[in-house]
Formats: structure tokens, sequence, C-alpha cells
């Protein structure tokens, strides 16, 4: 299996790429500059990722999480940047002998719980947690079944592409998005589809280094 850091370096490119389509849809209902959060806080991850080359998860995310802090400290970036910091607080926790699959389960579960809890939202509001919540469920499905983790990020990437699409019928709940509700309607949600392009490039960074 890639590095960890690989696999974050892979998803950093994915996000900063995608900067144009983020700000698109954000456009929709929102300010229009997510993807310009998002490219600072992935060139922010990718000036960080050689600092924290070859440490524990535990401290590559703690590291991501507070340049996103400081590099982009809007909604997304900020909600971003806690998720990371919860997902490093869990990682800390765990040992050795959890196994990989279980290991980011229980990660991508408290990092969900931190963007809910700090941006008081729920599923069905049109938020990244309408694609964050299915994709970390079914990493929950497929640690119970014993899947490798290649497997259970692929399924992980379809359940979040397809959550971000189901936002295209939700009236956003939140902040420009609630007061531009009917505007909203018809489009899909910018961080959930933000979520959705991490998940993807973590599924594609581990196909590419299987054997």
């Amino acid at each position: 299996m890639s590095a960890f850091t690989d696999v974050v370096r892979r998803i950093a490119d994915e996000v900063g790429s995608s900067a144009d389509e983020l700000n698109r849809l954000d456009a929709a209902a929102g300010d229009g500059d997510l993807g310009v959060t998002m490219r600072a806080a992935s060139s922010a991850v990718l000036y960080v990722l050689p600092e924290v080359e070859g440490k524990p998860v535990a401290d590559v995310l703690r590291a991501c999480g507070s340049a996103i802090a400081r590099a982009a400290p809007s909604t997304g970036g900020t909600l971003f940047a806690i998720a990371l910091l919860r997902a490093s607080a869990a990682a800390a926790q765990l040992t050795d002998e959890t196994p990989p699959l279980s290991a980011l389960s229980l990660i991508m579960a408290r990092a969900a719980a931190g963007i809910a809890e700090r941006g008081k939202a729920a599923a069905g509001q049109k938020t990244m947690l309408d694609a964050l919540l299915p994709a970390t469920e079914t990493l929950s499905r497929c640690a119970a079944r014993g899947d490798s983790l290649n497997q259970a990020l692929r399924e992980a990437a379809a359940a979040a592409d397809l959550g971000a699409l189901a936002t295209r019928s939700m009236r956003g709940v939140h902040g420009r998005a609630g007061w531009l509700a009917d505007r909203s309607e018809g489009h899909e949600d910018a961080g959930a589809r933000l979520i959705a392009i991490c998940f993807r490039a973590a599924a594609s960074a581990l196909d590419r280094s299987a054997p």
C-alpha cells in the first residue's frame, strides 16, 4: 500500500485541480469561492507534507489540519480543518494492532462528527455530510465484512458520489444556501462533491499502488 502521505498528496492534487468545478457548484447558492478556498488548502497541505513524511498517521493529519486552518480560514476550510484534527485525535488513540480498515472507519466517523458538531448540520441538509456519512457508513460495513482496504475505499467513493448527486434534490438549510434554498435546488452541493472528490482520489491512489 502507498505511504499515507502519498495518498494525502493525491487527494490534495485532485482537490486543487477541481477548484473550478467546486467554484461553479458553490456559485449556485453560495459565495462561489469554495474552489478558491480548497486550492489554498491543497497548496498548504502539499507544502507541509514533506515535513511529516514517514511520521504516524495522527501526526500527518494534525499537520494538514493545522495548515488548512491557517491557509483557508473560511467556513469550508474551517470545517475541513476540524475534520482532519478530529481524525488526528482518533488516530492517536489507535494501536498498531488495529486493522487498517477498522482504523479508517473510526477515523472518518470522528471526522464526520466534528463537521456535524461545528456546522450544526445533519444528513439531508445539503452539506458535505450528505456525501461523507454514506461513505463512512460504507467503510464500517466493509470492515464488518472483512473486505480489503482497497475494496472498501472503492465502495466508499461510490457511496460518496451518489450522496453528492442526491443533494441535487435537497434544499439548503445553512448559511447562504439556506437563504437561497429555491435557487439551490437542482444543483449539487459543492461541499458534498468535495468529499466525493477526496474519496475518489484516495481509492485511485490505493488502486495504483496495488501489486
